[in-house]
């Protein structure tokens, strides 16, 4: 099988699992919303589990994945198996021993913590407390997703994507039984649904073992700095953790400042940034984590040229998705969160307040998309300064565009800093693996892209005129959910059905994923 086969192939595994994690997911956000609302509890729940949930997304989706995977792939492709799960095992010790130190801080100094990310809540009484307070409980999540996250890494350097894709399922599912068993076991709701978070990462952990076990692991403690595996990965985690996670650091600076905004704010742009993440996380990042070992074996027997195609492949795959989905995004906004979230306390008037930020995020999903592709092509070839470099501006940019957005845009303000900034990191970049490494074939990127305007642009003028059907959206929920599914289903059959005729070659790809693997 092909490399660029196996990578789709791969991609279509995990995409269908994280599809299904989504779908959990939205349930999961559902219910937050339903039971919270978008009042200042769910402002102090929302900012209390992004602590967690950033370190997830840096170490789970980026920085441990990028860093064991180039290592471990360097132990497997010389056949040193044995040396591999000594490596294995002596990170598994340092992350356990380093973690439980971090839980232990963390849970002292929560009040803190809950002050440098959240400032703008001292200005409502007891609202900085009680997100201290739930920051507190859900602090042993990092300790237990971060296990997670390294045997995400090794089971991925193995080819054994299924289980790490089907994991954050588990997190979903447990939140969703605490917000409907567990409300009336603790003192309220939000706590709840944190002691939910903390048992999710249990449940992560637990279904990663058996198949490392299977891939035959056996866990020792090997409490060894000098290891030279663990070294390696000790020197590039720092430069991964910032590398990569610029987007996620970006986006938590953008909190910092809506923490400053009128009530719900907070609530408003977390939940805008789940729905731009049902996107993200169902194809997005099902093929960035699939393409980093394969960039890694490229790079590790100086196949450039094959990298530069693996890169090609994945940068029009990305944008034939992304750019129906912006698309998608910006028309159907206010529809899309009415229809997930106006229930319970989540009243008209949180759709708005959520739907303004999720335009400005919708119009960066592409160069969001483009990130998570590119940065690991230079994680691969052990260059980690360069992102570095180059997210230390994006970071300051955003800071800036934040400030100036503050006033005009409200809470859409850290929705547009966060994906200017992405527009930025992902076009330096580009450009500067271009010029060190040889092109991609950007002109043949574009090629494709105008095709996929012209497409989208068809998508666009059906979904207007669906939406301005008169009645079309109007009466019970039911009605509603039918009537977004029609739209959505035309618009996405005018795409495909335009793509096809304009004869791109990524719809064939698609299928290569999609229709061949279900076969295989």
């Amino acid at each position: 099988m092909s490399d660029h086969r196996q990578l789709l192939k791969s991609a279509s595994t995990i995409s269908t699992i994280t599809i299904l994690s989504r779908i959990f997911g939205y349930i999961r956000d559902y219910r937050i919303a339903f039971l919270l609302g978008t009042g200042d509890l769910a402002d102090a729940f929302m900012l209390a589990f992004r602590i967690p949930n950033l370190l997830r997304r840096l170490v789970g989706e980026g920085a441990v994945n990028a860093a064991v995977v180039p290592v471990l792939t360097g132990y497997l492709t010389e056949e040193k198996r044995e040396e591999a799960w000594e490596f294995v095992n002596a990170m598994f010790t340092l992350v356990t021993v380093a973690m439980a130190a971090v839980t232990i801080a963390g849970v002292l100094l929560s009040p803190v913590i809950v002050s440098l990310y959240g400032s703008g809540f001292e200005s409502t009484p007891g609202k900085l407390e009680t997100t201290a307070m739930l920051t507190r409980i859900m602090f042993p999540y990092i300790a237990l997703v971060s296990l997670s996250a390294l045997a995400y890494g090794v089971l991925n350097s193995l080819h054994r994507f299924a289980a790490p894709a089907f994991a954050p399922v588990m997190l979903n599912l447990s939140i969703i039984a605490f917000s409907f068993f567990g409300t009336g076991l603790f003192a309220n709701t939000a706590v709840a649904l944190a002691a939910g978070v903390v048992a999710g990462g249990v449940l992560q952990i637990a279904i990663l073992i058996r198949p490392l076990i299977r891939s035959g692991w056996r866990f020792r403690f090997i409490w060894n700095l000098a290891h030279p595996g663990v070294r390696q990965v000790r020197r590039i985690m720092l430069p991964l953790v910032f590398g990569i996670g610029i987007v996620q650091i970006n986006l938590f600076v953008g909190i910092q400042f809506a923490s400053k905004m009128a009530e719900g704010s907070v609530a408003s742009l977390t939940l805008a940034d789940r729905v731009m993440e049902l996107v993200l996380g169902g194809y997005t990042l099902a093929l960035s984590t699939a393409i980093l070992p394969l960039l890694s074996r490229q790079a590790a027997t100086r196949r450039l040229a094959e990298m530069r195609g693996t890169l090609n492949l994945a940068t029009r795959m990305v944008l034939f998705i992304t750019i129906p989905a912006t698309i998608g995004l910006v028309l159907l906004r206010h529809q899309i969160v009415e229809v997930l979230f106006q229930h319970g306390r989540f009243d008209a008037q949180s759709t708005s307040l959520t739907a303004h930020p999720l335009l400005f995020y919708a119009l960066g999903l592409g160069t969001i998309s483009m990130v998570k592709i590119i940065i690991p092509a230079f994680y691969a070839l052990k260059d980690t300064s360069t992102p570095v470099k180059v997210g230390f501006i994006s970071m300051f940019l955003n800071l800036g565009l934040n400030y100036a957005f503050m006033g005009p845009l409200q809470n859409g303000g850290p929705a547009l800093a966060t994906c200017l900034a992405a527009l930025f990191d992902s076009s330096c970049l580009m450009a500067i693996f271009h010029r060190r490494y040889g092109s991609i074939g950007m002109r043949d990127v574009a090629k494709s892209l105008a095709k996929f305007l012209l497409a989208g642009l068809a998508m666009a003028l059906v979904t207007m005129f669906v939406i301005r059907v008169p009645g079309f959206y109007a009466g019970k929920l039911l009605q509603r959910v039918s009537a977004l599914a029609a739209t959505i289903l035309a618009a996405g059959g005018t795409y495909f059905a335009a793509a096809y005729a304009l004869g791109t070659r990524e719809l064939s790809e698609v299928w290569r994923m999609y229709g061949q693997s279900a076969v295989d």
